[in-house]
């Protein structure tokens, strides 16, 4: 009986201690999940030219009643503290959000200036300063590149096989806003009937944004009447840029006319060899009679 007991009692401290325990680990998993961090998703370098807008990101998880503030490295006075400006500035403003758990203090710097560059951080106060930096880079002028276009892909077909041609089209600030193709100096539409499902144009953009526009012209079972100067011509509009056009032309072989001509090169080969066979035997006979009349001549000589 006492044994009994001893062992209940044991198994009820057991189950108490587990208990705390498990209070314990989750007080400490929220407020763990409850702490004031910087967002992981942060960027730390920002690249604008001269004259563009930049915004300076700062993310903060769980930030409650806590204070964020904007300050230059380089000076000794903040920018900002939480929403409003430390002084009046008419190039820089803050940017706040608050989305559930997270908050946005974003620095917004307007017509920035190449003496706007250096590193900033955006300061999470609390019991302890955290710090997050971003370095801004303001150049002075924005590089320019001269407009290109390319155009590559088959040119040699037979009947029944498909066409590729690719056209790369780069603009000198931004690209190009569209591609067009023709053939033989007809836009090729893929609504009309000599184009009606065998003819599509695809066009993208480069994963990475830039200055390029890709086009992909793909032509189904060609025909003899498909070939001939095929012309990729790209444009923008909206930045009254110029319009770049380059060409390529294509050949669509008919493979039965062309088994005839090897055939009939064939033939006249067989008889050209035939003809210079017996040109060579009639030199040599020429040559023969010749050596002949020669040594008779000198026999005569001396003789």
């Amino acid at each position: 009986m006492e044994i009994s007991a001893f062992i209940h009692k044991l198994y009820t401290h057991l189950g108490l201690i587990f208990l705390l325990v498990v209070i314990k680990v989750s007080g400490e998993l929220f407020q763990r999940h409850r702490q004031t961090t910087f967002a992981p998703e942060r960027k730390n370098h920002v690249t604008v030219y001269k004259g563009e807008t930049a915004v300076l990101t700062c993310g903060i998880r769980n930030l409650g009643p806590k204070t964020v503030a904007w300050r230059k490295v380089s000076e000794d006075f903040p920018i900002s503290v939480g929403r409003m400006m430390y002084a009046p500035n008419d190039e820089m403003s803050i940017d706040y959000q608050q989305i559930d758990h997270m908050t946005h203090v974003n620095l917004v710097i307007k017509k920035t200036l190449p003496s706007h560059s250096g590193k900033y951080e955006c300061q999470l106060i609390s019991s302890e300063i955290q710090l997050h930096h971003v370095t801004l880079t303001v150049l002075k002028k924005r590089p320019v590149f001269k407009q290109s276009i390319f155009l590559d892909g088959s040119v040699y077909l037979s009947p029944k096989q498909r066409l590729n041609l690719t056209c790369n089209s780069t603009g000198s600030s931004r690209a190009p806003e569209f591609i067009d193709w023709f053939h033989d100096g007809n836009l090729i539409d893929e609504r009309r009937d000599n184009w009606r499902n065998r003819a599509e144009i695809f066009n993208y953009k480069p994963e990475v944004p830039g200055r390029s526009l890709i086009s992909q012209l793909t032509i189904e079972h060609v025909e003899p009447k498909d070939a001939g100067v095929y012309v990729c011509r790209s444009m923008t509009p909206s930045v009254n840029s110029g319009v770049d056009t380059t060409s390529i032309t294509v050949h669509i072989l008919n493979a039965e006319k062309d088994h005839m001509k090897k055939r009939e090169g064939g033939g006249h080969t067989k008889v050209a060899n035939e003809l210079m066979k017996g040109d060579k035997n009639r030199t040599f006979r020429i040559q023969g009679c010749y050596y002949v009349v020669l040594l008779a001549i000198i026999f005569q000589i001396f003789s």
